[in-house]
């Protein structure tokens, strides 16, 4: 952007007014942005992690970089960003995003959304001191801590030729070629022909971008070493081994010199574990023995996934990214309603892709329309309850509990229930209560794809009818 600034001065009739940063399709001042420009000191290394807000990367992150800029000669920077949601008229709330978007730009607020949002790290290191106030957009490491982003997002379009990419999932090398249009099915919802998806493998873009750049793909399990070592969903550690095993940045040589040495453990674990011991060690040695039985399954869980050249050649659907150019003259402003509002903006907003968003886009006055919630299907859980409804007590505790309303109660009629699926009419009982409820059967609804796998209404459930099962069944 610096760069297209000179470049509009050194013209011979250069814009006195204009706008950077931004398609500005309204006001029509904004100046062309070239290639992105990479002036980092040579032998500097740029990472990006993709994690899900409390699942502990950005923890593990931090100290990573502490462990490297006190530990080793390397200098070290990292930035931070968390997923937000805007939500109306602008109040006390402030992101502290520098973004084009921002709420200085836009007058809306942000409810900053960390736990079971989007977290990106944004990680640098190098033999010289680092001066880039910026976030990292040539990547040479790139780690997806949750699956389902790589359909969600467009994880490759900052991987630096040669990077190496590694991906937390359970799929297996020949898995990752399987089309995901196959694995897609529409359902309706509100009215909207919506598509989700039932099982996710590597979308047709990701997999030409890493054959065209040529990048290196791992794929470990980390979720499953987490359970076994008996980590729950915190998958920090085990995804910061893989960080030190496959990235480079702390050479062998330089570990060994600085860690003591243990049979049978690499350099890298070794200050992998002094770090959990300085991390954990408040909370007794078996949480500091769970982590470090993660840091050793870690390294034998990691595999390596061909990437065939005919990648290169695959057709990639290019798709609109919001917005179609506004003429030159007075706008019709028109409140938006809440379908053209998701598909206009929130869609491109939840696909990391808000900043691309022309000014046209966006009405004045930063108004929100009521019931967009439901067209966000995120599908984040790694678990999600199922209900035996023999046990139910109807009590409702677990619909009151659930903080995204991802369970929910219903009373149905023998008319209404003729309509629904084979297996909801199945699953209903009698409703409880007399009266006029004895007219109504009555089943207990969960949304896999609106659950976030906090296990609340598990642990309320006073009559153990609600139990976790794998969200891909």
């Amino acid at each position: 952007m610096v760069l297209s600034i000179y470049e509009n001065l050194a013209k011979e009739t250069p814009k006195p007014r204009f706008t950077v940063g931004i398609n500005d399709d309204v006001t029509h001042l904004s100046l062309p942005v070239g290639d992105w420009l990479d002036v980092l000191p040579q032998g500097t290394t740029e990472c990006m992690f993709y994690g899900l807000g409390s699942d502990g990367t950005v923890g593990a992150n931090k100290s990573a970089v502490k462990m490297i800029a006190m530990g080793t000669e390397l200098y070290a920077q990292a930035y931070f960003e968390y997923d937000a949601k805007r939500l109306g008229p602008r109040g006390s709330m402030d992101c502290g995003a520098a973004s084009p978007f921002c709420c200085s730009a836009t007058r809306l607020a942000c409810d900053p959304r960390k736990s079971g949002g989007v977290t990106i790290s944004h990680l640098r290191f190098g033999p010289k001191p680092i001066h880039a106030p910026y976030n990292v957009r040539s990547a040479n490491y790139l780690a997806v801590h949750k699956s389902s982003y790589v359909t969600s997002y467009d994880m490759t379009r900052y991987l630096k030729p040669n990077g190496v990419c590694v991906i937390n999932c359970s799929w297996t090398p020949a898995e990752l070629e399987q089309p995901p249009r196959s694995n897609y099915k529409a359902v309706s919802l509100a009215g909207s022909e919506l598509l989700v998806f039932a099982v996710v493998h590597l979308p047709v873009k990701m997999r030409r971008d890493l054959a065209v750049k040529q990048a290196k793909l791992y794929v470990i399990d980390a979720t499953q070493i987490a359970v076994k070592a008996g980590l729950g969903k915190r998958i920090n550690m085990i995804m910061q081994s893989v960080f030190f095993k496959l990235s480079g940045v702390m050479p062998y040589e330089e570990a060994i010199e600085m860690l003591k040495p243990l049979a049978q453990q690499t350099a890298q674990v070794e200050e992998l574990v002094k770090s959990i011991k300085k991390m954990y060690g408040k909370k007794g040695d078996a949480v500091v023995k769970m982590n470090i039985d993660g840091v050793d399954a870690s390294v034998t869980g990691i595999v390596e996934c061909p990437v065939p050249s005919s990648w290169a050649s695959l057709d990639v659907e290019e798709e609109s990214k919001g917005g179609s150019t506004q003429a030159k003259g007075p706008r019709t402003i028109v409140d938006l309603s809440s379908e053209q509002f998701a598909k206009q903006i929130q869609s491109h907003c939840n696909n990391l892709d808000g900043n691309a968003l022309p000014v046209s886009t966006f009405v004045p006055g930063g108004r929100v329309p009521l019931g967009t919630s439901q067209y966000e299907k995120r599908g984040i859980a790694i678990n999600v309850p199922t209900v035996d409804m023999d046990k139910c007590t109807q009590c409702n505790k677990c619909s009151l509990i659930c903080p995204h309303a991802a369970v929910r109660p219903f009373l149905a009629t023998t008319q209404e229930l003729s309509k629904a699926p084979q297996e909801f009419r199945a699953s209903s009982r009698a409703a409880i209560g007399g009266g006029v409820l004895d007219n109504f059967q009555y089943r207990i609804q969960v949304s896999p794809w609106d659950c976030t796998g906090c296990e609340l209404c598990v642990r309320i459930c006073p009559a153990d009818a609600l139990k976790l099962s794998p969200a891909g069944q």
